[in-house]
């Protein structure tokens, strides 16, 4: 799928237009629920999403039938006071008949406005509201909802139904046969270690999952996979030479998105920091350990479960050292047995 920044070569698209601004990978997985279910209520059944680069939503959304069209947020003409007015300017060409905003800002209900889009439904708290043409905004008080709260209760103020209750990502089916065929020689469970994090509060570390690998092998007799991009090939190569690179330890480091995560969907089993890879990893059908020591899980997916350290999490106060080694081979062996 082709993205190009919004106003860039515009051309008549019409139908729906989705803004979802938040900038992560793990933020597009969240919304695909909604993205699918407003798109089942739409004449076309597809929607255009417009969303920030760093999300790669146009790699993510490669083979949907729900979005037809990425467009792109340009990070500086598209913020600020002006913001609004030039993206309006920039949206009005494509000729949306309707607009759903996800996200509290008023400065994407004014672009709307200003692009001319005649349907325009939003969360409508604070100034939002003022532009938009739905009379079914949320209150005040929902502002301290979650993203995936605030666009749950979005779609239930406007009766169109929820048509899946946790993300489903689909995986090219031939990614998924190399990534086998990579793999077919080495014992299993194949197990993700997800290494990556944005922030550092949310990094477990190279000693915590060098550790965890060594046990797990020695519990389950299976290979370590270790998933990463460019940032973690240094964190992969130290816990590779911790146990002289052996076979059951197999890289896959900086491999482009969708085939980190077809070896993320042939997997028996991820753990992994709060990031985007994780959520990417049970999207595509994966029981995983999600490692919460530095942020809160907001993600609504059954296939994920938490281990946290003991007490009260707090959002940039990094207690990922809390989270011991035991607890989460325990969490990973119940997994495993499907306990």
């Amino acid at each position: 799928m082709k993205a190009t920044i919004a106003g860039i070569d515009p051309r008549p698209i019409g139908g729906t237009l989705v803004i979802q601004p938040l900038p992560g990978i793990g933020d597009v997985i969240w919304h695909l629920p909604h993205l699918k279910s407003i798109a089942a209520q739409t004449k076309q059944k597809t929607v255009t999403l417009l969303t920030k680069q760093r999300s790669q939503a146009d790699v993510l959304l490669e083979g949907s039938d729900f979005v037809r069209d990425v467009l792109w947020l340009d990070e500086k003409r598209h913020r600020g006071p002006l913001g609004g007015l030039a993206l309006g300017n920039a949206l009005r060409p494509y000729g949306f008949d309707t607009v759903w905003i996800l996200h509290t800002s008023a400065r994407y209900g004014f672009a709307a406005w200003r692009a001319g889009i005649g349907e325009r439904i939003g969360y409508g708290i604070g100034w939002q509201d003022a532009f938009l043409t739905t009379q079914h905004a949320l209150p005040r008080d929902a502002k301290k909802l979650s993203a995936i709260e605030k666009a749950n209760r979005l779609l239930l103020n406007h009766s169109v139904p929820k048509i899946e209750a946790a993300p489903n990502l689909a995986v090219d089916g031939r990614l998924t046969d190399i990534a086998r065929t990579e793999l077919d020689t080495l014992p299993r469970p194949w197990i993700s270690l997800i290494l990556g994090a944005s922030e550092e509060f949310k990094q477990w570390g190279v000693d915590n999952f060098g550790a965890l690998a060594d046990r797990l092998h020695r519990e389950t007799g299976g290979t370590l996979l270790l998933i990463g991009g460019e940032a973690e090939a240094d964190m992969a190569a130290r816990i590779g030479s911790r146990f002289s690179d052996p076979a059951w330890i197999r890289p896959v480091i900086s491999r482009p998105l969708l085939q980190a995560a077809a070896f993320a969907a042939v997997s028996d089993f991820a753990i992994g920091n709060d990031t985007g890879m994780l959520n990417v990893a049970a999207a595509v059908g994966t029981p995983s350990v999600g490692l919460f020591g530095g942020s809160v899980p907001i993600a609504e997916d059954p296939r994920i479960d938490v281990v946290m350290p003991p007490g009260v999490v707090r959002y940039g106060n990094n207690r990922m050292a809390e989270i011991s080694i035991g607890a989460v081979a325990d969490a990973v062996r119940s997994g495993l047995s499907g306990e």
